[in-house]
């Protein structure tokens, strides 16, 4: 049988090594003509979301964008995504539509405050085509109620029941 001599310290300094983990704070800008972006809008599960993204001046909806391995497992604790966040996206160059992309960089809320984004503005105005127009303003009318007036109707509805 093998004799313990080192008393085990060697095993508490490799669970350790990964504990701390440096914060970088660095923005990370586009720096190829490949890189834009984008904004998360459905999470899909197997390191896959949809995003909708401006490149070169046109909007793309829909895009299924795959989060690296440097993004999951260990390192996701810092680098979480979730609805809404705003990424910095690679698109696949040699792909002939834009289909797919790959997550690059994720900002937090103190990175946006120092970029100037593209605007996201979605606007769910109906197409030319449709026939149904649904609008969110309310007209209101007078719903004022009188004490008296609620009281009456209550007494109204009073309901017996030794009848029943």
């Amino acid at each position: 049988m093998v004799k313990n001599t080192t008393g085990g310290s060697k095993h508490k300094g490799l669970a350790r090594k990964l504990v701390n983990a440096p914060v970088n704070d660095k923005i990370r800008l586009p720096e190829d003509e490949c890189e834009c972006y984008g904004r998360v809008t459905k999470m899909l599960g197997n390191g896959m979301c949809h995003v909708n993204l401006v490149y070169k001046d046109k909007l793309y909806e829909n895009v299924v964008c795959h989060i690296r391995g440097k993004f999951r497992n260990r390192n996701k604790r810092s680098n979480l995504v979730s609805n809404g966040d705003t990424l910095l996206l690679g698109i696949r160059d040699w792909e002939s539509n834009i289909d797919n992309c790959d997550l690059l960089f994720i900002y937090n809320q103190n990175h946006l405050n120092n970029l100037s984004l593209p605007s996201f503005n979605i606007s769910n105005q109906p197409n030319n085509n449709d026939d149904i127009l649904f609008d969110n303003s309310f007209i209101n009318h007078d719903l004022s109620f009188d004490n008296n007036n609620l009281s009456s109707q209550q007494n109204d509805l009073d309901i017996d029941f030794d009848q029943i």
